[in-house]
Parts: C-alpha cells; sequence; structure tokens
C-alpha cells in the first residue's frame, strides 16, 4: 500500500491488559447485592404502608359518616322517619370491605356537651382501625 505505514511495537513497549480478578468480582457482586437487596426492602416496606394507607382511609370515612349523621341529627336535619344514627352499632361497606362499626356515646364537662366516639373494626380483625371522637351539644337530652 502506498502512503500505508507500519507501526512496529518493540518488546520493551508492549501494554499488558489485565481483567479483574476472582475477587474484585466478588465484592462488586456483594455490593451489588446488598444495595438489591436493600431496594426490595424499601419497595415491600411501601407497599404495605400503602395497603394501610388505604385501609385507615376507608376506616376513618365509616367513622366519619357515623359522627355526621349524629350532628345533623343534633341539629334536625333530619326528618325522624330517616334517622337510622339511634342505632349504636352496625357494619358499613367501604372500599370492597365490610366494616364494623360502634357509637359510643359519654357526658363531658358541662349540662349539654356530649363526647361521641366512632369506633371501626374491619371484619377480618380485632384491632380498631379507627377511632374518631367529637364534642356535640345535644340540647334534647335537657328539655
Amino acid at each position: 500500500m502506498i502512503g500505508a505505514s507500519k507501526r512496529i511495537i518493540s518488546p520493551a513497549c508492549r501494554v499488558f491488559v489485565r481483567g479483574f480478578t476472582l475477587m474484585e468480582v466478588a465484592v462488586a457482586l456483594l455490593i451489588l447485592s446488598l444495595v438489591l437487596a436493600s431496594s426490595l426492602q424499601v419497595v415491600g416496606q411501601y407497599a404495605d404502608e400503602r395497603v394501610l394507607m388505604r385501609e385507615r382511609f376507608f376506616a376513618n370515612r365509616v367513622a366519619w359518616n357515623r359522627l355526621l349523621e349524629k350532628y345533623e341529627e343534633l341539629e334536625g336535619w333530619h326528618s325522624s322517619g330517616l334517622l337510622t344514627t339511634r342505632q349504636r352499632e352496625g357494619s358499613e361497606m367501604q372500599g370492597g370491605a365490610d366494616w364494623q362499626w360502634k357509637l359510643g356515646v359519654e357526658e363531658a364537662m358541662g349540662q349539654q356537651l356530649y363526647r361521641f366516639e366512632a369506633t371501626v373494626v374491619k371484619e377480618s380483625q380485632k384491632r380498631p382501625s379507627s377511632v374518631l371522637a367529637v364534642f356535640l351539644i345535644d340540647e334534647a337530652r335537657h328539655k
């Protein structure tokens, strides 16, 4: 070939290209496995928390529904034939699950002040998923 030059590499200028040793590869795989295991644990915790938050959301909805119905009753917004809040316990379907609820009433400070507490338990659990309380004035009890 015209104009092509040949390169001659002298034995003193040879560069030895080395690969990784077995120990270096093992350490790199160990570090990678630790990072992947911890990230899988974080993703699992996130999924568990998401399920718990969803359940807590629906349980709080059930509790607020009961407390708001009691408030509406005390304010006289319902006709007497539509009242369902005279019940102290029952069940409600929310988010594809059955929720058992109980409405407790106890006297608070003052003559007409009462503490209404709604406790909500998922049907398959024993521990309450939500316990909400509100203080309301019940003028009808003292008339």
